[in-house]
């Protein structure tokens, strides 16, 4: 069986067993082409399932990528909120040193300050020791020089 060409040929001139033959020939190509057309139908509705079943995957693929970057919004956005708590953080940690800082300087000046004091009230102390031992020593030298004159003036104002 061959192309169309020869199967559609010009008939007029050929017999009646000639055109049974044709006729038979023209019915298996018939048979072919139907075979074929089936064929092509059945391959037609796999490839429209598969187009079908592809443009599913798309939509789905389509919502995933959807999804996917409401998910990186809002992983973005607390992101973005723990990266400013922990700036706060941050900042506070810092007062909170400056402040630790500036009141260890205060204690150290106000312990150097208490042991100046200290210092300052340790010679003061023996300075005031050092007087009273000497007024001690005064008051006892003038004691015993005024009893030495009681006891000489007696006998003067008697003279």
């Amino acid at each position: 069986m061959g192309d169309i060409g020869e199967v559609l040929r010009d008939v007029s001139d050929l017999s009646p067993e000639d055109l049974r033959k044709q006729n038979r020939n023209l019915q298996k190509f018939l048979v072919k082409v139907i075979d074929l057309l089936k064929e092509k139908t059945d391959r037609c509705v796999t490839q429209e399932k598969h187009v079908e079943a592809l443009t599913l995957q798309t939509n789905s693929l389509k919502e995933v990528v959807d999804i996917t970057k409401h998910m990186l919004a809002i992983r973005n956005t607390e992101v973005k909120r723990m990266t400013e708590d922990l700036d706060s953080l941050q900042a506070k940690i810092n007062e909170e040193r400056a402040r630790h800082s500036a009141i260890i300087e205060k204690m150290n000046l106000a312990a150097k300050l208490n042991d100046e004091l200290r210092s300052e009230y340790k010679q003061q102390s023996e300075r005031f020791e050092n007087m009273r031992v000497k007024y001690d020593e005064k008051c006892s030298i003038l004691t015993e020089e005024n009893k030495r004159l009681q006891d000489a003036a007696p006998g003067e104002t008697t003279q």
